[in-house]
């Protein structure tokens, strides 16, 4: 009797020790997309044809390149093991906006992207939650816009 339940407590510890790693969230590889900006805190991001969509471009290497409304942006995706988000080195270009919805537009993508974001990826939507914002983005293909860089 003793040698079974010895035997099934060992057991049990080596079939812990073998059971697969659980990951939670998702991999890089999910982030590798052309990227357009549908909402903010929830309220569409409407664009008057023909011009470009804000959104962003994120590659293999995790490097970005995007556009904000107005200006064109570039920067480095740093991801943590808990599910957050931000920009770094982000670069842009200095154009002046003339129409206010670009400038706000702008103005929330960039400050935001550029601040610890929570990420959520789910139905081919990439949501990004900071401390002030709300940034929905779905997939280039999927909305059908053209390209943000």
């Amino acid at each position: 009797m003793k040698k079974w339940l010895m035997a099934g407590i060992l057991s049990t510890f080596f079939l812990v020790g073998c059971e697969a790693e659980v990951q939670s969230g998702f991999s890089k590889e999910n982030l590798q997309d052309n990227w357009v900006l549908t909402k903010i805190d929830g309220k569409d991001v409407n664009i008057n044809e023909p011009r470009t969509p804000p959104g962003m471009s994120i590659d293999t290497a995790l490097k970005v390149a995007g556009f904000s409304g107005c200006n064109r942006f570039f920067g480095q995706v740093e991801l943590t093991e808990e599910s957050k988000f931000r920009i770094t080195a982000m670069g842009s270009t200095k154009m002046a906006c003339i129409q206010n919805d670009q400038a706000t537009v702008e103005s929330v993508m960039t400050k935001s992207l550029q601040k610890w974001n929570s990420i959520a990826l789910e139905n081919n939507i990439l949501t990004l939650t900071s401390e002030q914002h709300i940034l929905t983005f779905m997939p280039e293909a999927v909305t059908g816009s053209e390209s943000p860089q």
